[in-house]
């Protein structure tokens, strides 16, 4: 009978060290990835931005509330590398009059495991620079997420304003509704990244039109849930204007944020999802070999036991029939 024990003993202490090492190399590497059919929307919105009216009767800024959503679709059918995943981002900023103030679409390709752009040919990467009208676009750095199991480093992260990406730095972990979150800081310095032809009444020229620089800063605070690497905040210090002749007019100036039901469904999103990818990724693992040493070692020793005792009677046996 001890036999027996011990061989499932033995049997099931291998099973489970075998399945602890198919949770953590195959089933936690199958989880830590973006899924192909992805769809959500993000709220943000700014309180007291100054914006540039450019309405004709206008031309001047004005400081409004700001409401913007931002959708995101995956893309399932994209002819893409294996890992590779296509997100199609439309952006929407509303003035507190339900006026739209910007609007901006994209298509990105990335890695679904490291959230870092991919240069892919067959994807189709671009951004609309105006209505129905695209621009091939070859971004670096991450894009909409950081790592799976992020961090405490820089990050490169994508800024389609300047065409580059800038290093977001680790400054410490913060709790948000209990959650432990990165925080990662991003500062772009000013650079002037276009001109633009403005009637010259904006800035007291008699001249009918000037071309007038548009000067961008921003200072970008991430906010990221570690083992998901998704954001659970983000907020925005920006500083976008127009220069001429040294005299400079708001054109989007503003601290832009996660609006606070936003901040709480991403942070109870990120909370479940941590914990099941945390245990995928250590604990479940941890225990499994654990629990099947326990059982291979206890089978081994049983079974040696047996053995022990078999021997013993077999012994017995033999002087018995010696006559002994």
């Amino acid at each position: 009978m001890r036999s027996k024990l011990a061989a499932v003993s033995v049997g099931l202490g291998v099973f489970l060290i075998v399945a602890a090492a198919l949770v953590r190399f195959y089933a936690y590497p199958v989880l830590a990835t973006v899924p192909p059919d992805y769809e959500g929307v993000t709220k943000l919105e700014a309180e007291d931005a100054q914006v540039f009216n450019s309405d004709p009767q206008v031309l001047a800024p004005e400081t409004t509330d700001l409401d913007i959503s931002s959708r995101t679709i995956a893309d399932s059918g994209a002819k893409t590398p294996d890992g590779v995943v296509v997100w199609v981002n439309s952006t929407t900023v509303t003035r507190a009059d339900g006026s739209v103030f910007q609007q901006s679409r994209e298509r990105a390709p990335f890695d679904g495991t490291s959230g870092a752009a991919v240069d892919c040919k067959t994807c189709d990467s671009w951004t609309e620079v105006a209505a129905g009208e695209r621009e091939p676009a070859l971004r670096k750095g991450q894009i909409y997420k950081f790592p799976f199991d992020t961090q405490k480093t820089a990050y490169p992260v994508w800024d389609g304003t300047v065409g580059k990406a800038v290093d977001a730095k680790f400054e410490g972990e913060e709790k948000i509704d209990g959650l432990t979150v990165y925080k990662f800081v991003q500062h772009v310095e000013p650079t002037m990244v276009e001109t633009r032809e403005v009637p010259g009444s904006v800035f007291g020229s008699p001249e009918a039109s000037v071309d007038a620089e548009m000067w961008y800063e921003m200072t970008r605070t991430f906010y990221v849930e570690p083992a998901t690497g998704s954001p659970v905040n983000r907020v925005e210090d920006r500083v976008q204007e127009l220069r001429y002749d040294g005299t400079s007019v708001p054109a989007f100036t503003g601290t832009v944020h996660y609006t606070e039901a936003q901040v709480d469904d991403l942070v109870a999103d990120a909370k479940s999802n941590s914990t099941l990818l945390g245990g995928m990724r250590l604990m479940f693992p941890a225990l499994l070999v654990l629990l099947g040493a326990g059982l291979l070692v206890g089978g081994l020793l049983l079974g040696r036991h047996a053995g022990r005792g078999g021997d013993r009677r077999a012994g017995r046996r033999d002087h018995e029939l010696a006559g002994v």
